[in-house]
């Protein structure tokens, strides 16, 4: 009897023990992704080489990086399209299911005409994974390659802050050939720009509003862990704002990475602002105590501290 309530709250022994034991070491989208590059290699001829400017939330400087990478008149960078639907977010997040062992080789169509197939097994029939990558591919290149092109532009990009890199390694497998310019700012001055337009915007909406110092934090530790630990592996360029806005910014390094040829007096033009009324916001001793909590040592490790 106490099996038979347990089997109804909460599943067969033998289905939560194999539930555990593929979840073991799952990363979500990273571990689907390496699961299925074990079955399909991109092709290794595509030339198509777009931008993608990553910072670690907002208030960051993207902006200002993305204005300097377009003053490059060949080149469009969007700017958080379509921000709080998270479209990248979504399509990535479609991989997180394949693993090692799923789906099974024999899921996936291998050609055999349809008339042939009606006395053979066809509950789980999937189209092979070369059409699974064509699919995300062109709905990537529709959305941001073909108006890119209308527009005049011979090479795009997309500026985000809501992308880890995790994403970053999807639009990878997209686009092998992509750069990556990953862009951090101390969390303490990005949040307290940050109050100035109100404290009330969102990673994804609605399910995901960044309202408080610890939400923005933890978005913020969230993603530069990320940025860290994974920008050898996508062959990402590490940018720090204040390296970006002070005496020598490594501009240089920036044009040869991108292949591209800046305006660096971008860098001396202010272009209008949102922010509220102009005036700064104080941000109390609780709120500075919760976000210094929620980005914690990975703050210390870049060198910010308050």
């Amino acid at each position: 009897m106490i099996r038979s309530i347990q089997t109804a709250l909460k599943g067969p022994a033998q289905a939560l023990a194999q539930h555990r034991h593929l979840t073991k070491g799952y990363t979500g989208i990273a571990s689907g992704l390496a699961a299925l590059e074990r079955v399909y290699k991109p092709p290794t001829d595509d030339t198509v080489a777009p931008i993608f400017l990553l910072s670690a939330g907002w208030r960051s400087g993207s902006t200002l990086l993305q204005r300097l990478v377009m003053s490059d008149k060949r080149v469009l960078i969007w700017g958080e399209p379509y921000d709080e639907c998270g479209p990248i977010q979504a399509m990535a997040g479609t991989l997180k299911a394949f693993r090692p062992d799923w789906p099974p080789a024999d899921y996936y169509y291998d050609g055999t005409p349809p008339e042939q197939l009606t006395g053979s097994w066809v509950a789980n029939l999937f189209p092979a994974p070369d059409a699974l990558w064509r699919a995300h591919r062109a709905y990537h290149d529709a959305l941001f390659d073909a108006p890119a092109i209308q527009a005049g532009a011979s090479r795009w990009g997309v500026k985000e802050v809501r992308l880890g890199i995790e994403h970053a390694r999807y639009l990878r497998w997209l686009y092998p050939k992509a750069r990556f310019v990953l862009l951090y700012r101390n969390p303490l001055d990005a949040y307290s720009s940050y109050c100035r337009y109100g404290r009330s915007w969102y990673d994804v909406f609605p399910d995901r509003p960044v309202f408080t110092p610890t939400a923005f934090g933890a978005h913020w530790r969230k993603l530069m862990e990320g940025y860290l630990a994974g920008a050898k592996s996508i062959g990402a360029l590490l940018v720090r704002y204040e390296d970006l806005v002070g005496p020598n910014p490594p501009l240089a390094a920036l044009d040869t990475y991108l292949g591209i040829q800046t305006d660096h007096g971008v860098l001396t033009k202010k272009v209008g602002s949102s922010e509220r009324g102009g005036e700064k916001v104080q941000v109390n001793a609780l709120e500075r105590w919760l976000l210094r909590r929620a980005v914690g040592p990975v703050a210390a490790q870049l060198g910010y501290a308050w």
